[in-house]
């Protein structure tokens, strides 16, 4: 009976919706390679719902555009957008010609990074040992011809000790020989790293070393009334073949270091900068795809100009209710600050470079972001130029106001929040930092000038910002789209590493014990966090009985601590918080899922996806009217959503009503405010008021004892407070 009633719950892919469907808002935690699990789980969950608003970071603001995309194109004519979006794991795990899948090739490095790239994405998800071995080789695959001339120098500086070690080679053949073996030496090495790098190499490296112990035992032996002249003459050969190989790997190190950094600092400090290259076989990068996948699924033409804001909004006006509500997070690391996009009303006006921006954006956006300045001249950023004023970088380029939020292009918000640390490209904005003297000097010349012909003439200079990943920020931002008391759920999808408890079990299944997929069934569930002991590897074996240590353990997982409570603080402490941890859908992954496994084949692929899949499955049994719990869970949250309100509200309340009483202490500070006319001034009076009534009831009972609200809230309880929008 449970199997037929589960089997009525799940929907079909992409069925039409019912009439009495109902909304949901969803946000989606980044993780780089991690949103193959998120097509499958938005897809299967639009069967039942209509997205209102949608959010995400990294990875995550990927799969909030795509949906964003594919809900607009259901509401306007587009059919088969859900379920284009459900095909595109298997898109992504295509095996391509060279053993690639097609996910690996978006990320496209530039020329001047291609050799780098590839050494360094070999070195990806391996042990310390064989990740050090194969960048080793790597680097001297890149500079042989260096090799070769320090082996060269390594043969001359050996001929002596081999001189010594066997005096019958003549003069040329000792050099030969010293040559000959310095080169085999640095051969063997490379040849040790390489079996390293593929974890075969310590049974080799200690038969090569016993081999090498017997024979220069043996030479000694046969040669004995010579022994100290030989052991020296051999000591002194080891001694400097080492020192050449070290002088060896520092040359490659330097030079692939040197060379690696000049190429990040011209690329925008990432390999990948979005757009398609050359050498690439015809195959789209990231942002190309994008740019055509969003257009795809919102039902536009290839050659229609990029999906925007203003419509998925229907309305140019960001003042107006919006149909669909699409925001991701971006971090501008030059501020130390994170913004949602689009951007905020009051935010500063941002400008951008021409020139910059085209090595970032296909030509369909950069043309449609002139197009957007024509249509939209005064833009709705808040520090506008006066009319007329230019605006230049340091370099003295000519910069172009960013659009207006409903002109926008939906792809430039992506990929301002999708641009992983030295894997993409940072993306670079302007603005004027007017707490420059020098700007504002300049702005009072301008306001005097009477023609905007003369302001051109005294240009303003905007300083440099540059936006990196969302993640960096807020990877999981689940303060989007949260109310004090929900008119309908808001879903969000947490990536974390497995439980040790609890390891994905195969076949996978959608329970919790199945350790894939964890969603709160209970007000008492999901409070807890597992950590893990820092002196353990990383990647230890979740579930072994003996979790291996390394001696660097302890070190390196601190510092990588400090890091990740610098990065997630802010949305680790909501996840225990009620009203959040229900309404939380937790997906694991194993270690070689998801994160920086930029080639990962197309099961682990396919195996996300369905993570995907059981995902929505779990979210749609509990909080949908039709699911095997009819809205168990909704009602739940609301009823924790409403506990929680009272018992922040109402003590609220009585402590302002202290706070506030008498109200002329406070009201008269209006008097002072330019902002308040008197009609606005009456109403402020009114509430003041009304807030100290209410505090007054609460605390007005017969028998004189409090009744405080915050008792029976579900804990912990949070707190009402004056923080900014971002």
């Amino acid at each position: 009976m449970a199997e037929q009633q589960e089997q009525q719950v799940q929907p079909p892919l992409n069925t039409p919706l019912s009439p009495g469907v109902s909304h949901c808002d969803l946000v989606m935690k980044g993780g780089i390679t991690s949103g193959v699990i998120y097509p499958r789980l938005v897809s299967d969950l639009s069967a039942q719902y209509v997205f209102k608003n949608i959010g995400g970071t990294s990875a995550g603001a990927i799969a909030a555009g795509a949906s964003a995309a594919a809900e607009y194109g259901r509401q306007h004519g587009n059919a088969g957008a859900f379920a284009a979006l459900a095909k595109l794991p298997e898109m992504l795990g295509e095996a391509l010609p060279g053993g690639r899948t097609r996910l690996f090739t978006l990320f496209q490095p530039v020329p001047a990074l291609r050799r780098h790239f590839d050494v360094l994405v070999g070195a990806l998800n391996r042990k310390p040992v064989a990740a050090v071995a194969s960048v080793l080789t790597g680097m001297v695959a890149m500079q042989l011809g260096l090799t070769l001339l320090i082996v060269l120098v390594g043969g001359l500086l050996l001929a002596p000790f081999l001189h010594l070690l066997v005096p019958s080679l003549g003069g040329v053949w000792t050099l030969v020989a010293g040559v000959a073996a310095q080169a085999a030496i640095v051969v063997l090495l490379l040849l040790l790293a390489k079996l390293a790098a593929s974890g075969k190499g310590v049974w080799l490296l200690k038969l090569v070393i016993l081999a090498v112990v017997i024979a220069a035992v043996g030479a000694i032996w046969c040669r004995r009334e010579e022994a100290l002249l030989l052991i020296g003459a051999a000591a002194g050969l080891l001694a400097v073949a080492a020192l050449i190989v070290a002088v060896l790997v520092v040359a490659v190190a330097w030079l692939f270091t040197s060379g690696l950094l000049k190429g990040l600092k011209g690329n925008g400090y990432g390999f990948c900068g979005g757009l398609t290259q050359a050498d690439n076989g015809g195959l789209s990068a990231l942002t190309d795809w994008l740019t055509g996948y969003f257009n795809d699924l919102a039902g536009l033409k290839p050659t229609d100009p990029p999906l925007s804001f203003g419509q998925l909004w229907g309305t140019d006006d960001p003042a107006k209710p919006r149909e669909i509500n699409l925001e991701v997070m971006t971090s501008a690391v030059s501020q130390q600050m994170v913004y949602s996009v689009p951007f905020r009303p009051g935010t500063p006006t941002f400008f951008y470079d021409p020139t910059e921006w085209a090595r970032l954006f296909p030509k369909t956006v950069m043309d449609a972001l002139e197009r957007a300045i024509v249509a939209d001249p005064e833009g709705d950023s808040g520090d506008k130029p006066e009319p007329g004023t230019v605006v230049v970088n340091l370099d003295g380029r000519p910069l172009r106001r960013l659009p207006g939020r409903a002109h926008l292009p939906v792809v430039v918000a992506i990929r301002m929040s999708l641009s992983f640390p030295v894997l993409l490209s940072a993306v670079p904005l302007y603005s004027i930092d007017w707490s420059l003297k020098e700007n504002n000097d300049r702005k009072k010349q301008i306001r005097e000038l009477p023609s905007e012909a003369e302001r051109a003439r005294l240009p303003l200079r905007a300083t440099k910002i540059w936006f990196s990943d969302g993640g960096i920020g807020s990877n999981m931002p689940l303060h989007m789209f949260d109310a004090l008391l929900p008119r309908h759920p808001t879903f969000a999808v947490n990536l974390k590493k497995e439980h040790p408890d609890y390891p994905i079990v195969t076949p996978e299944i959608p329970d919790n014990a199945g350790g894939r997929v964890y969603l709160a069934e209970n007000p008492s569930a999901g409070r807890l966090r597992h950590w893990q002991d820092p002196d353990l590897e990383r990647e230890y074996t979740v579930g072994g009985s003996n979790p291996r240590k390394s001696p660097g353990g302890g070190l390196v997982g601190f510092l990588l601590s400090i890091v990740d409570t610098m990065q997630n603080w802010r949305d680790e402490i909501m996840f225990p918080v009620p009203g959040f941890r229900d309404r939380i859908i937790q997906i694991s992954q194993k270690p070689s899922e998801g994160g920086l496994n930029l080639d990962m084949p197309p099961p682990t692929i396919a195996a996300l996806a369905g993570a995907g899949g059981m995902a929505a499955l779990r979210l749609v049994k509990r909080f949908h009217a039709l699911g095997s719990t009819p809205a168990l869970g909704w009602e739940q949250h609301r009823r924790d959503r409403l506990a929680t309100f009272l018992g922040v509200m109402q003590p609220g309340c009585v402590s302002l009503a202290t706070t506030l009483t008498p109200p002329s202490g406070w009201l008269y500070l209006l008097d002072q405010s330019s902002k308040y006319d008197p009609a606005m001034k009456a109403e402020a009076e009114r509430f003041v008021l009304g807030v100290i009534d209410l505090g007054d009831r609460a605390q007005a009972r017969p028998s004189g004892d409090k009744i405080l609200l915050d008792i029976g809230a579900p804990k912990p309880i949070p707190q009402v407070r004056i923080v900014p929008r971002i």
